[in-house]
């Protein structure tokens, strides 16, 4: 991990690095070189799956939110888009883009959050970069883990394939979308069951990121039955003061960074999904377009979720 000129007086981005060395340090014998150099070398394995995620300030937290947790939001992104894959995580690259009113105390609690939840994931921050900026803060995460036999994909849905969701959706914005863990577990459980034929980290909300399944599997729709959906406690305190039902959070919030599923026939007994996992949520159409089925009655329901204006 290197620091930019720009990001502190002379010697002390040396003492920073010096600092993450110390904090980062590991003994895993697939780091041959990690921190100090301009670049880690590591003994990954014959397939590797990488993913690559930030977290911005105003965007995926506030100025007033913890930095400890924002430091493990940003490892728990990145680990829930490896288990939407089944892959095991192994290694972290770090890259820090600290706003002028960052103190030395700020830098302190968000690093120390990222170790704690690269520790609890058994995985090793093995490099990265630190600069200044006067923009927002910025956390980018790359994360590397060992690739299932057969990968999870988004493509692999037909009519007929039942979905499920691995825990209750709706509310993240309560403070959940800082504490939540990613179902690594799950996703490599999942990746050795031939009966789950896609997957996806829902992270833009459900409606949106079941319609990119469908999208990239070229399935026509689905079908999901609101009493089987599971709400999450705080999507129905939201509910109280919002003028949206729990429901509709659960379909639309994001950030729950539960994994979507498709599954044609059953799930075998064993594994570390929860019961309600095991129960479908609804199932993919040979009719186009996404319905709901609530009180009785069918109806459309329109994609919602979180897209980002670029």
């Amino acid at each position: 991990m290197s620091a930019d000129r720009t990001a502190a007086a002379p010697g002390a981005e040396r003492a920073f690095t010096r600092e993450l060395a110390r904090l980062f340090a590991t003994e895993d014998p697939g780091v041959l070189l990690g921190i100090g150099d301009d670049a880690a070398v590591l003994r990954t394995g014959p397939r590797t799956v990488a993913a690559c995620d930030p977290v911005v300030e105003g965007v995926h937290f506030t100025r007033g939110d913890s930095l400890a947790l924002v430091g493990r939001k940003a490892v728990h992104r990145n680990l829930s888009d490896l288990a939407a894959m089944g892959a095991l995580p192994r290694y972290l690259l770090v890259s820090l883009l600290l706003p002028g009113w960052f103190t030395a105390a700020a830098r302190r609690q968000l690093v120390h959050g990222i170790a704690k939840a690269a520790r609890g994931a058994h995985c090793a921050v093995v490099g990265g970069d630190v600069a200044r900026t006067p923009g927002p803060l910025v956390v980018t995460v790359t994360a590397l883990g060992a690739a299932p036999r057969r990968p999870l994909r988004r493509s692999g849905l037909r009519p007929g394939d039942h979905l499920h969701v691995t825990g209750p959706l709706g509310g993240s914005s309560a403070g959940r979308h800082l504490r939540f863990l990613p179902r690594v577990a799950e996703g490599a459980w999942l990746a050795g069951q031939r009966v789950v034929t896609a997957a996806i980290d829902v992270s833009d909300g459900l409606l949106l990121d079941l319609a990119t399944l469908l999208e990239a599997s070229d399935a026509p729709g689905a079908v999901l039955d609101a009493r089987a959906i599971p709400v999450h406690p705080a999507a129905h305190r939201m509910a109280l003061s919002s003028g949206h039902t729990a429901l509709h959070h659960a379909l639309g919030d994001g950030e729950d960074h539960e994994l979507l599923f498709g599954c044609r026939g059953s799930l075998p007994d064993g594994g570390p999904l929860r019961p309600r996992a095991r129960r479908p949520i609804g199932t993919v159409s040979a009719t186009p377009g996404l319905m709901l089925r609530q009180n009785g009655r069918l109806r459309p329901v329109t994609v919602a979720g979180y897209q980002h204006d670029v």
